[in-house]
């Protein structure tokens, strides 16, 4: 019994030493840590696309491509781009001087953005790799949360070929065409967050 107690604190004790405390990283070393590890988890299924969901999110809200997760009281807006990753689009957005954040990445043939700006006291993030868009709006103690979780979601998601070809051929999906619809504010420097843009933009799609 002794002997198991004592494996059982080692092994945490080197669990303890490897771990990464991310809030002492910069957000380039932590997007490289995640994309410089292949997860060949999963344990979240959907059309055409599965991800590994770290064990503190929730899915709240389903749609197939867009799918709303929650942790840590923050909704996480998880876009997949079906149609990027068939025809190999580029996926970009708009830099701003005036964003907090801002860089691009890129491991192998991927490519992805880091970009968060800041909305009176709080701070929109939005990060895009693998053909797929997660955005959440959080306080800037939870920035480094919310980038590092986001990655690992972006970075785990494995697309099933056979089903997205059939997808496209099957609803006639040009290579212009995308899946989802970000909702953007129309002035920037509104006082509203996004999670209000966001709200207003499905009550009117209803």
């Amino acid at each position: 019994m002794i002997k198991k107690i004592l494996i059982i604190i080692c092994v945490f004790m080197l669990c303890g030493c490897t771990a990464i405390n991310i809030n002492k990283l910069s957000f380039h070393e932590i997007v490289d840590n995640v994309i410089s590890k292949e997860n060949k988890q999963y344990n979240t299924n959907n059309k055409g696309y599965r991800y590994f969901l770290p064990t503190e999110f929730s899915v709240s809200k389903d749609s197939d491509f867009v799918q709303e997760l929650t942790s840590h009281n923050s909704v996480y807006y998880l876009n997949v781009d079906i149609v990027s990753y068939y025809y190999k689009n580029l996926m970009k957005t708009e830099h701003d001087l005036s964003d907090y954040e801002y860089f691009t990445f890129e491991n192998g043939d991927k490519i992805g953005y880091l970009r968060i700006r800041k909305n009176n006291d709080y701070f929109f993030v939005e990060v895009c790799y693998n053909y797929a868009i997660i955005e959440v709006e959080v306080k800037e103690s939870e920035l480094k949360y919310a980038v590092s979780r986001s990655m690992m979601i972006l970075n785990s998601i494995k697309y099933n070929d056979l089903i997205i070809e059939k997808y496209i051929n099957e609803n006639d999906i040009e290579s212009k065409e995308t899946i989802y619809k970000i909702p953007e504010p129309k002035n920037k420097n509104d006082s509203k967050n996004i999670l209000q843009y966001i709200e207003e933009y499905e009550e009117s799609e209803e």
